[in-house]
């Protein structure tokens, strides 16, 4: 029998995540023995804590919130769209290697696709800029996107982290400029913690036909999502995406393909 797959996701704080309910799911499927475990892990303990997964025989790891760009010092490989975001939420481990990727982007493109969505063309809106708005903004051009804009509250300083992401914008939070791109935009993404009904941007601001999507998930749909809908708009939260992102992370892992269905169940997605 094969060694038990050990994989784990890590963040700070992980108040709720379901990640290792996929992890499982996506192993089971497979006929793979393993699991999977949630780790806090602060910034400061980060290199040691990979360290020290590598060292336990761990094949992979997910990364969330604080950590998908300050991991990339602690990586001996990184993929090339990793690289360029600027961000990593899936890590691998082998004899001598810890690598680096994004699935994110092509998570995104494929809820999109899932959605009845087309990136190709569109008018894109991201509140936030940080490294998930990176990904899925690097995604959306690659993939014909016509105008990809992220808010950021300090623009000058996110600008810097999108700087090989040619064809984005970014803007100042609820600014001139980002109003006028919300008011055009087909797609609105909050790609920040946020959650409240009115935020991360009134419901009442984003034009009417324009698919929302809300990067937050919890055990259930969050209140921007449910005013979203109530208001007629066509929303739905992040744990389609979390669903998606994580059968490309599995196939990293394993080298097999995870059908979507055992992870959907999982889950309970689509909600």
């Amino acid at each position: 029998m094969s060694a038990p797959v050990k994989l784990a996701v890590l963040g700070d704080p992980l108040a709720f995540t379901l990640s290792p309910v996929l992890h499982r799911a996506g192993l089971e499927a497979l006929g793979l023995p393993g699991g999977s475990e949630a780790l806090r892990v602060p910034q400061s303990r980060l290199g040691v804590t990979l360290a020290r997964l590598a060292a336990d025989g761990y094949r992979g790891v997910n990364l969330t919130h604080p950590l998908k760009r300050a991991v990339l010092e602690h990586l001996t490989e990184t993929s090339d769209g990793a690289r360029r975001a600027g961000s990593v939420n899936t890590v691998s481990f082998g004899p001598g290697l810890t690598r680096g990727d994004t699935t994110d982007g092509a998570g995104f493109l494929a809820l999109l696709e899932h959605l009845g969505v087309g990136a190709a063309g569109a008018s894109v809106v991201l509140l936030g800029a940080g490294g998930a708005a990176r990904s899925l903004g690097l995604a959306l051009i690659e993939a014909g996107a016509a105008r990809v804009t992220a808010w950021a509250r300090r623009p000058g300083e996110a600008s810097a982290a999108w700087v090989e992401i040619a064809g984005a914008q970014v803007v100042g939070w609820d600014s001139e400029a980002g109003r006028a791109a919300l008011a055009g935009a087909e797609l609105v993404v909050n790609a920040t913690p946020q959650t409240g009904p009115e935020e991360p941007c009134a419901i009442g601001s984003i034009p009417r036909g324009a698919q929302v999507v809300d990067l937050v998930y919890g055990p259930e749909l969050t209140p921007w999502v449910r005013a979203a809908r109530a208001a007629g708009l066509e929303a739905v939260d992040g744990l389609g995406l979390l669903v998606f992102q994580a059968q490309r992370s599995l196939a990293l892992w394993t080298g097999r393909r995870v059908q979507l269905a055992p992870l959907a169940a999982a889950v309970g997605w689509p909600r």
